[in-house]
């Protein structure tokens, strides 16, 4: 994913939300939730700098994209204009790329110089629990604010670099979790024959525990209610997340940005 573009007007004045009843997903006392697949993809590139007196790495990861899928899931409730969401996505995708530069874990595999295949294996967790306030609310169409934290967690974040029969491995981050603030924007639209469009945009960019950080999360998903009572919804959507940090983490020195970005479906119930 190209680095998305999220406008939010600092300035915004809050007015009260204009809150009519109706049968909309988002009118009144509501809560809905849905579970599904996602398709996401990791690509990126970093530069990595440790020296611990074991490890010895300097030098340029670059990540080839490369997807896998993941549950995702979600969960809104509230009473119109106000709104709790929490949604969130496990992933785990191993990928291509290269590494330039000096590597040495320290054990007989290396060191390895100038440019070696590289395998970075991501496993994460992606939470996000927000506070949404909207600013229009009718049975046709919302527009809201957003305010809340993505918890970003790595579970794993490793790497191995390999160079003809050389090889050595590097965890960049093992159990490392970052809380991110974000704002942000949101909006739906009731369509006829039972579909809806909606899609919301949040980021931040912010000194987050010694790393300063940019991150943009960026969703849009079409809605289709099967069913006269409109309880069951099939969703498609895209999603997408940049996420770009310079400082330390877990004790690496990282400058670096990564994608995750891709297609989801899933199935909603709506109450």
């Amino acid at each position: 994913m190209k680095r998305l573009t999220l406008i939010l007007l600092g300035s915004t004045v809050l007015v009260p939300a204009c809150a009519m009843p109706g049968d909309a997903a988002w009118s009144d006392l509501h809560a809905n939730g849905f579970v599904g697949l996602y398709d996401v993809s990791a690509s990126g590139d970093a530069l990595l700098d440790v020296t611990d007196g074991t490890n010895n790495i300097d030098g340029k990861l670059v990540v080839n994209e490369d997807s896998d899928s993941a549950t995702f899931y979600g969960v809104r409730a509230g009473f119109a204009p106000l709104e709790l969401v929490f949604s969130g996505f496990d992933m785990k995708t191993v990928s291509g790329g290269t590494f330039t530069g000096s590597f040495d874990d320290g054990g007989p595999g290396g060191p390895i110089n100038g440019t070696a295949n590289a395998t970075t294996t991501f496993d994460i967790e992606v939470q996000k629990i927000m506070l949404g306030i909207d600013v229009l609310n009718t049975p046709v169409a919302r527009v809201g604010l957003l305010i809340g934290v993505d918890l970003i967690t790595f579970n794993t974040f490793n790497v191995t670099a390999t160079q003809g029969a050389l090889s050595a491995t590097f965890d960049v981050a093992d159990d490392e979790q970052a809380p991110v603030p974000i704002v942000g924007v949101r909006g739906d639209v009731a369509l006829p024959a039972g579909f809806r469009v909606g899609g919301e945009a949040t980021g931040v960019s912010a000194d987050v525990d010694d790393i300063d950080v940019t991150f943009l999360d960026f969703d849009a998903h079409v809605g289709y209610s099967p069913f006269d009572n409109e309880w069951v919804e099939l969703l498609l959507g895209y999603r997408a997340i940049s996420f770009e940090f310079d400082g330390e983490l877990d004790g690496t020195n990282i400058d670096g940005e990564f994608d995750f970005d891709g297609l989801y479906w899933a199935v909603g119930i709506t109450f």
